[in-house]
Order: C-alpha cells, then sequence, then structure tokens
C-alpha cells in the first residue's frame, strides 16, 4: 500500500527524465525493475514533473531502460530510451567503468528535439553506519537535433548521483536513487529522484 502511495505522489506532477536513471546499479540476472521519478529544472524555467522508467538487466554486461514523462508548462512529451554496456566489474579497490547509449525525443514549448549521445561513467560502491550506497559520476556527450530545423547542437553533461536501498521491510525491493545534471552551455540542469520497485 506504502508503494502505490509514493508511485501516486510522484505521478500527481510532470517532469523530463534523466538519461541515467538507475543503470548504475548493480543488480541480478534478469532483475526488472518499475520507477517512478520526479525532476526538478532549475534553468530557463523553474518547473516541476514525472515520469515512469522501466529497467531490466538484459545479459551479464547489459542493462536496458526505457522511460516516459510529462512536462510541466512548456515541457511537453519525453521518450527515452538506453543500453549501459559493462567495460570493467567493479572489484574491492577499483569502480565499474560502463558506457550507456541513449536516444531521447522531447518536446520543449513548440520545439521538438532528438537527442542522441553515449554516457561513459564509473560507480563504486562503499558502506557507511550499516548501510550499502552506491554512488555514480557520469558524462553524457551527444548531439541534440532540431527536428523542424535540422539543425543539431552539441550537448556535453556531468551527472552525479547515488542509489540505496531502502530499510526495513522493502530491503532488497524498494531503492532511493537521487540525481544531479549539470548541462554544459545550455541551460537545461536539474535534480531528480527516483524510486525503484525490483522484481525478478
Amino acid at each position: 500500500m506504502k508503494t502505490i502511495y509514493f508511485i501516486t505522489l510522484f505521478l500527481c506532477v510532470n517532469a523530463s527524465a534523466s538519461i541515467m536513471g538507475i543503470s548504475n546499479h548493480p543488480l541480478g540476472a534478469n532483475a526488472r525493475l518499475l520507477s517512478a521519478e520526479i525532476t526538478g529544472h532549475m534553468s530557463q524555467r523553474n518547473e516541476m514533473g514525472a515520469g515512469l522508467r522501466y529497467t531490466q538487466k538484459v545479459s551479464r554486461k547489459r542493462i536496458f531502460d526505457l522511460n516516459v514523462s510529462g512536462g510541466q508548462s512548456s515541457r511537453g512529451l519525453h521518450i527515452g530510451s538506453g543500453m549501459d554496456f559493462e567495460l570493467l566489474p567493479e572489484k574491492l579497490h577499483l569502480p565499474k567503468v560502463s558506457i550507456k547509449a541513449y536516444h531521447l525525443h522531447q518536446r520543449f514549448e513548440s520545439q521538438s528535439h532528438t537527442s542522441l549521445g553515449l554516457a561513459p561513467a564509473i560507480k563504486k560502491s562503499f558502506g557507511f553506519m550499516g548501510r550499502e550506497f552506491f554512488p555514480y559520476l557520469a558524462t553524457p556527450l551527444g548531439i541534440k537535433i532540431n527536428n523542424q530545423t535540422s539543425e543539431f547542437v552539441y550537448q556535453a553533461n556531468l551527472t552525479i548521483g547515488a542509489s540505496l536501498f531502502l530499510p526495513g521491510d522493502y530491503r532488497d525491493k524498494i531503492l532511493l536513487s537521487i540525481e544531479g545534471n549539470k548541462n554544459f552551455g545550455a541551460s537545461s540542469d536539474f535534480v531528480g529522484c527516483l524510486f525503484s520497485w525490483i522484481w525478478k
């Protein structure tokens, strides 16, 4: 019941989705997740929103995700997909290294854009006060194409995030993830929060 309450709460507002999502969290074989995410944009216009994301581990080194969200005021439909490829697994003293190929389609005011790119990332888990945290750092890079004029611009972002399991009865079932994104040379910075339900 509390899970339904959280999901309903986050679907009451609108947002654009993140590129990384929870693809840097260590997932079990064939794990599937449904996430409710909320995002707050801090530039151009201060707008809020929410969406849904489906994530699945399709093989030992690949994680697929698909997200859909709505936009408040000037931000319209947002559809995205991505595939994360593990390059180096996390070891005792070494972080996980991966790269995520992504595709985004989004509307902003009267314009629609398509973005294509790659997001290199590193992740290293650590324990603190009996809890395990999974922080990561990513640099999504790509091009953004205006679908009306066919003009395109290069994009570079810095993304910092972390995930952890909720304590108590929800352990190993509900994930909380927090992410911040800085877009260099443009104005689409945001912070986001995801609640993810894991099932096999």
